[in-house]
């Protein structure tokens, strides 16, 4: 859980710390006012990037050198971790007074998942976010899949390397590394998927989302054609890979294959697409929860105008049983699904800075 966070330099928000609740915190307050910002800063602290935009500078205050983002996670049995974030020309992360290498030792300590209007777009959208959705699985509840991604992603790069530069006998160097370590986050991956199948139709049952996603199926497209193992895929496409400078199969070409009673989910109508999103974004924090004990902070943005107000009132009631920490923004007070008794804190958002404003029993 994320108990406290504060911010400097990030975009309009005013220079502040918070104590946020366990349970649900409503961030209300006009257009421009700062409400997505907050959200951003929360992502940014967990994943070390935003959800708005590649390049953190962009995030920086006007006028601001860099941006801080810190916060206090505090989980039971383990007890309260610092964690911070800090742009200033790079990225820099830190976990309990101590700089850090990369960002993924603080990443572990607050699992975020974001629903925005630009989620909606997975299923119509390229593969590279439904890769990014299902490695974050991985990196959380897999043990060993982090490091199996990066030694096959860094014997990958290395041989497109070599391959960009016609170093043929160099890339194959790279090959034994690739295949061992693709085949282990190929096999992680589809294991994943088969639980993340079964959790997205659980958690579409718990959060009001079943209507309209009749016969949901959701499986793994390795990269390559399956009737071959990598290495015999990896061996047929050497000479293609080596005219064009980089490799055609493997891990990096996975993909989601999700589909609504036997059709692609790509060709379903708007409506059954942002339930489906949803579930799989409910399915994962409930697989989460499962498989170490805590649900990531799920990051709501606007879904009060998202979705529709039957799907938006089932979906907070269930999230508001489930127990988790959520912070969702909206123009209102009145979010269907809670009433006042059911959220956790309200905070009222104006010019960039908080006002707390704690909700009756």
């Amino acid at each position: 859980m994320l108990d406290s966070l504060w911010w400097q330099g990030v975009r309009n928000l005013q220079e502040q710390k918070l104590r946020l609740a366990p349970g649900i915190n409503r961030l209300v307050g006009p257009n421009g006012a700062g409400k997505t910002s907050v959200l951003e800063a929360v992502h940014i602290l967990a994943a070390g990037r935003s959800f708005r935009t590649q390049q953190l500078r962009r995030v920086v205050a006007t006028g601001a050198e860099g941006l801080w983002v810190g916060g206090e996670v505090r989980e039971q049995g383990s007890g309260a971790h610092r964690i911070g974030v800090c742009w200033d020309g790079a990225r820099r992360s830190r976990l309990d007074g101590r700089w850090m290498e990369g960002h993924a030792a603080v990443a572990e300590w607050l699992p975020v998942r974001v629903l925005h209007a630009g989620s909606f777009d997975l299923l119509t959208g390229g593969p590279d976010e439904r890769r990014r959705l299902l490695d974050w699985g991985g990196f959380h509840a897999i043990v060993g899949y982090r490091q199996a991604w990066q030694r096959w992603r860094r014997a990958h790069e290395q041989r497109n390397a070599a391959l960009r530069n016609g170093d043929r006998r160099g890339a194959r160097e790279f090959e034994r590394p690739l295949v061992e370590f693709g085949v282990q986050v190929s096999e992680a991956r589809a294991r994943y998927v088969a639980q993340w199948d079964a959790a997205t139709r659980e958690a579409a049952g718990a959060f009001g989302l079943s209507e309209r996603l009749g016969g949901l199926k959701v499986s793994l497209r390795a990269g390559w054609d399956r009737e071959r193992s990598l290495e015999e895929a990896l061996e047929r496409s050497r000479p293609t890979d080596e005219e064009r400078g980089f490799a055609q199969v493997g891990p990096q070409r996975a993909d989601l294959d999700l589909r609504l009673d036997g059709r692609p989910a790509a060709e379903a109508s708007r409506g059954e697409q942002k339930r489906l999103v949803t579930a799989l974004v409910g399915g994962q924090a409930r697989m989460l929860e499962k498989e170490i004990g805590r649900a990531p902070v799920l990051l709501l943005d606007d879904v009060v105008s998202e979705l529709d107000r039957v799907v938006v009132e089932g979906l907070m009631a269930g999230l508001a049983d489930s127990g988790w920490q959520i912070l969702v923004t909206a123009v209102e007070d009145s979010i269907p699904g809670l009433d006042r008794g059911g959220a956790g804190q309200l905070f009222h958002v104006k010019h960039g800075r908080l006002s707390p404003d704690p909700l009756a029993p």
